[in-house]
């Protein structure tokens, strides 16, 4: 069977490579090797990937800037598709922005503020992929990367032969740091409308959500961003509920939860998964025996279960 599928790839010139460790593609710098990793450069290409796969019935994995996974030490038994290349890139037509799904966050961020582009500013510092984003409804407080979105252009991974399919906003179903996606398809690109607006007042608005980061987030570490929801129950973020519980800077292996944000975990010295695995389990234990509420992950377990 492996034989088969490799030949197959590369019969339709598809890049793939055995055994590529997924720590070098998360920013946790966890995670075993991939089976099969498959780097994809266009939408022609993507098709006939999602294609082999499901003829060979292998598992599946799309993996955008690895900022918001844990991914288990054995790895992935199937193949993990990066997309690259075409799916880099963004256009702009007055206030109407196509953004491809590995474009990073950031750097869209920064092109729109230059073409003097309100909407997506207050997103600034969120290190995701646009993909990625969009499957979780990426967000701060006050503002979600599905707000000034107007639809996206998808591939169905269990009927790619469909080809492209468009998505409106009112079509998926967004949620709390959820859009129901996940799974079930692969975003090719986003397409946003936004505000035509004065370029200082949207830097102003930049760099304050940039401050903020700065401020109150472990940045220059290992970490995968927040790694609870914040819960419905109470008006008490996870960060205060783990940190009334007194759990900043407790550690269980090299995974440590930051002193600086209660709600990020950070790979302080060489944590393997079951280090973060052990310890998410004893913070919702924890939270869950002190204030009767049980807190739920916002990152994505890949290859692992809680």
């Amino acid at each position: 069977m492996g034989d088969k599928i490799i030949t197959t790839f590369k019969k339709h010139n598809i890049n793939v490579v055995l055994n590529e460790k997924l720590n070098k593609h998360t920013t946790l710098n966890i995670g075993g090797p991939a089976k099969y990793f498959v780097y994809v450069e266009n939408i022609s290409q993507l098709i006939d990937v999602l294609s082999i796969i499901k003829f060979y019935n292998e598992k599946i994995f799309v993996i955008g800037a690895g900022s918001n996974l844990l991914v288990s030490d054995k790895g992935f038994d199937g193949v993990v598709i990066k997309l690259k290349k075409d799916f880099s890139t963004v256009n702009i037509e007055e206030e109407k922005v196509i953004a491809y799904s590995a474009t990073m966050l950031p750097s869209l961020i920064n092109t729109t503020v230059e073409h003097s582009l309100s909407g997506l500013e207050e997103l600034f510092g969120i290190p995701g992929s646009v993909g990625g984003a969009i499957i979780m409804n990426a967000g701060t407080k006050t503002a979600t990367i599905s707000d000034c979105l107007e639809y996206i252009e998808v591939v169905k991974i269990d009927d790619p032969e469909q080809g492209i399919i468009k998505l409106y906003k009112e079509q998926i179903d967004f949620g709390y740091r959820n859009s129901g996606l996940q799974n079930k398809y692969v975003v090719v690109s986003a397409h946003f409308r936004l505000k035509k607006e004065d370029k200082e007042l949207i830097k102003k608005r930049l760099n304050e959500a940039l401050l903020q980061r700065i401020q109150t987030q472990p940045l220059g570490t290992f970490n995968a961003g927040c790694i609870f929801k914040n819960p419905y129950e109470t008006e008490l973020t996870a960060a205060k509920l783990i940190e009334s519980a007194g759990l900043k800077g407790f550690s269980i292996g090299g995974a440590c939860v930051s002193e600086k944000h209660a709600n990020f975990i950070i790979n302080k010295n060489n944590a393997t998964c079951e280090d973060f695995v052990n310890l998410i389990r004893h913070i919702i234990k924890v939270v869950k025996e002190k204030y009767k509420i049980e807190l739920q992950p916002e990152i994505t377990f890949v290859g692992v279960e809680l």
